[in-house]
């Protein structure tokens, strides 16, 4: 229940008072009925005054913390506002109680002193103001608790965003300069197989552009990519890189975040010796709603995987789109990456 719903809804203003009412009725029944048996048939037909008294007091309540909402919201400064609010409701509780009691008792009634019944109405009805203000505030504390777990959601959420479009722009420095290494080297050995070089460069790097504004690409797309940066990488490597894809044609139009293989197959080049001796053969399947691709490790002696944090990236943007996550993990000589697929929502 929101702070809201607990004095603007209509079934909860009526159904409280007449609660309390009856409750509170019991109360002063029993007092009476062991402190003064003069009152109890008073008290046995009046339970529906106790009902009205009640309702006009919570409804004056009710008022008093709209009003108090509008000169000292509770986003101000809490402490004082339960303060302002509980001596308020107090003195509002003890002068309305005290009038409609003292008109009702004294000029319909006609009771002559009501000293005692004004003692124990007001005690009894500033243990309501009491319970009413408890739970009111503590709806505020727990509204102010999921409001501030929303903000950090939200910041959360944002700087992810941020990050993820700091990764869909970002273009691998390293990739593009070995790629006009090769390029360079291809020139003076064969310009067709340069001329082709330049061809898939272009179609990656413009797959990269034309997908920096887009969450996410449909796993065909994706798999079409993958096909371009095997040919640069296989220029490089002497034809030694191998790719084994093992794809049902019913989720070819799941979604994935841009550039996943690339960065997957940019790693595993990096971080693996890759000769004649020592092909890199890179599995990829999928397995439910994600896809898995592994490959053998065949580590250099020293470390020289980029540093661009590409990996760190997606990790970052499947946390946002899903709750599955990325997944990275080792068997033996094995790295596994488990990729979950994601449905693309069509735009309006």
């Amino acid at each position: 229940m929101n702070r809201q719903l607990f004095y603007n809804n209509v079934v909860f203003r009526l159904v409280t008072p007449i609660l309390y009412g009856i409750l509170i009725y019991l109360l002063i029944l029993m007092f009476f009925d062991s402190v003064n048996m003069i009152i109890k048939n008073f008290f046995s037909s009046e339970v529906l005054f106790v009902i009205v008294l009640t309702f006009f007091l919570s409804e004056s309540l009710r008022l008093c913390i709209v009003l108090l909402n509008k000169i000292y919201p509770v986003t101000r400064n809490l402490k004082i506002r339960i303060l302002l609010q509980i001596t308020l409701t107090s003195l509002l509780s003890v002068i309305l109680v005290s009038l409609i009691l003292f008109f009702y008792f004294i000029f319909i009634e006609g009771f002559s002193t009501i000293r005692t019944e004004l003692i124990t109405f007001n005690i009894l009805y500033l243990l309501t103001v009491f319970f009413y203000n408890l739970f009111f505030f503590s709806i505020i504390l727990l509204n102010l608790k999921n409001e501030d777990r929303v903000l950090k959601e939200q910041k959360l959420r944002e700087n992810l965003e941020i990050e993820l479009q700091a990764y869909k722009n970002q273009i691998n420095p390293e990739l593009l300069f070995q790629s006009l290494e090769t390029i360079i080297s291809e020139l003076y050995r064969d310009k067709k197989s340069a001329d082709d070089l330049i061809n898939d460069l272009s179609k990656i790097y413009r797959y990269t552009l034309d997908n920096k504004h887009n969450d996410l690409v449909t796993l065909k797309e994706e798999l079409e990519s993958v096909k371009y940066l095997l040919n640069v990488l296989n220029i490089r490597f002497h034809g030694k890189i191998k790719c084994n894809i093992q794809i049902d044609n019913d989720i070819l139009n799941l979604g994935i975040v841009p550039g996943v293989f690339l960065a997957i197959f940019e790693k595993a080049a990096t971080e693996n010796i890759i000769t004649k001796n020592l092909p890199l053969e890179i599995m990829i399947k999928n397995n439910k709603n994600s896809v898995n691709i592994s490959y053998k490790l065949k580590k250099h002696l020293m470390d020289f995987s980029t540093k661009n944090n590409r990996i760190d990236f997606i990790r970052k943007a499947y946390e946002y789109y899903s709750h599955s996550g990325f997944i990275i993990r080792e068997e033996g000589q094995l790295r596994f990456f488990e990729i979950p697929l994601l449905e693309i929502e069509e735009e309006n």
